[in-house]
Formats: structure tokens, sequence, C-alpha cells
């Protein structure tokens, strides 16, 4: 078992050291045109961090992966902690709040909490969100809970890349339960890969990605 990051209790005077999710996760890959950062924020108890660097780190990896279709490639440029307040994200209003004053232009910004539930049917819980704040959808971020898999993140940046969820049976963004293909084989169809990359180029021509360099 791989060992969380050592507990640190959350307070303004003994703010929690989260160097390692930037110094120990993957860097963006070399030969990639465009990378991007992503800033960090985990939600973090007494006993640390809901999720450690291996998890991040496999998120990241599949992102790499799976935008590589697009000469894409991310890296994580800042982590910092959340207070457990934010432990779990229940409405629409909690959503909105954690992204509304640490939202900023350039990055993508990622929130990992310890549950996150789903607004839509009452007792659920989903393992993410690409989330546009209400009060103005030109912010927004994503949402990742500690139970998701590797392939969420890729997902819903699948989403901030300007795609909706589809039927394509090779997608990552098909939800749909099916026998083929493998999860392994999935990844964005072409039609999916053209939509991503014009958008891509969009959020660069606006500001609201800044390119960094590999």
């Amino acid at each position: 078992m791989i060992a969380m990051l050592p507990a640190v209790p959350v307070s303004s005077d003994s703010p929690p050291d989260l160097s390692a999710f930037v110094a120990s996760t993957p860097r963006c890959v070399a030969t990639a045109t465009h990378c991007f950062g992503i800033h960090l924020h985990v939600v973090h108890t007494d006993a640390g961090p809901v999720q450690d660097v291996a998890w991040v780190s496999a998120q990241i990896e599949q992102a790499q992966r799976h935008f590589a279709l697009i000469d894409t490639s991310f890296e994580i440029v800042a982590a910092d902690a959340l207070l457990a307040v934010d432990l779990e994200i229940d409405d629409r209003d909690e959503r909105d709040a954690l992204g509304h004053a640490r939202f900023t232009r350039g990055v993508v910004h990622v929130f990992v909490v310890g549950r996150l539930a789903d607004v839509d049917i009452a007792g659920n819980e989903i393992r993410g969100v690409h989330w546009r704040e209400r009060g103005d959808r030109s912010h927004r971020w994503v949402i990742l809970s500690k139970i998701a898999g590797s392939l969420v993140l890729p997902h819903e940046l699948g989403h901030f890349f300007g795609l909706p969820h589809s039927t394509y049976d090779i997608s990552l963004m098909n939800k749909s339960v099916r026998l083929t293909p493998l999860v392994s084989e999935l990844t964005f169809a072409e039609p999916e890969v053209l939509r991503m990359r014009k958008h891509r180029d969009r959020m660069l021509g606006s500001g609201m990605l800044l390119a960094r360099k590999p």
C-alpha cells in the first residue's frame, strides 16, 4: 500500500506542505506542442490529504495519454490545501463556492474532495464533474472525488475542452455500460479530437489557458 503524505493539521499558522504534488507528479511530455498547467486543490484533514501523490500521478498520466491525440500535455504547477469543511460537496451552491474565490484564468483548476454528491439524483455519489459557476459560466473547474478512477480526469478534461457526453463506443465521453471495447482501449473518437483541437485553440486565443514550455 502506498503511504499517504504525513498528516499535518490544517491551520493558518502551519499550512500543509503539498509540494510533493508538484515535484513528484508527471511533467508535460517534452515532445508535446501544447503544455498546460493544473492548479491542484486537495482537501486536507487532520489525517492528511484525502488522496495521495500516486493517485494524482495516475490521473495525470491518463490525461497525458489521451490528450496526446491533440498534441497536448498537462502538469501540476501549484497545489494547496482545502479545509475539512470542503470534504463533502453536497449541492450546487457548494460546487460554486469551492472555486468562486480560487478561480484564475490560464490554468485548469482541479479540486479533490472526499465525497461528491450527485445533484440530480438524491443519495447518489459521483466520481467527478466539470463545473461552471452559475454566476459566471466562464468560470469553470474540475472536481474529483477521492474514489475517482484514473480515467475520470481525462473525461472531465474532455468537457473542459468542449466535449459533451457521446454515444461513440470508443469514447471516454460515453457513460453507457458496454462490454466492448475494453476499458483499456477507450479514448476520444476522431470527431471529438477535431472538436477538442478547435476548443483548445479558442481557449489559447482568449487566455482561458496559457501555454507553458514542456
